[in-house]
């Protein structure tokens, strides 16, 4: 993932979580921030992602499920303290 630009990043974790609106900031030291608006309107982001650790087709993947999985636990934080 390391080798695709701003644009192509969003469109690739849009492909998998559509959704969702994906904005993304990469930053100087070449990590990624992502905001993901969610149905109902929930907003996460994720920042200081090692875009080293999340290469090829797989990483992808496996950033997009991560993202899944931190807004199902956000969400059941903010029924259960919420």
């Amino acid at each position: 993932m390391d080798a695709l630009n701003r644009l192509e990043i969003e469109a690739v974790l849009s492909s998998r979580l559509p959704n969702c609106i994906i904005s993304c900031t990469l930053s100087a030291d070449n990590t990624l921030s992502v905001d993901v608006t969610g149905p109902g309107s929930d907003q996460f982001t994720i920042v200081n992602i090692d875009r080293r650790h999340y290469q090829g087709e797989a990483g992808i993947n496996k950033l997009a499920r991560e993202i899944l999985e931190e807004m199902v636990m956000s969400r059941q934080a903010t029924r259960l303290f919420g």
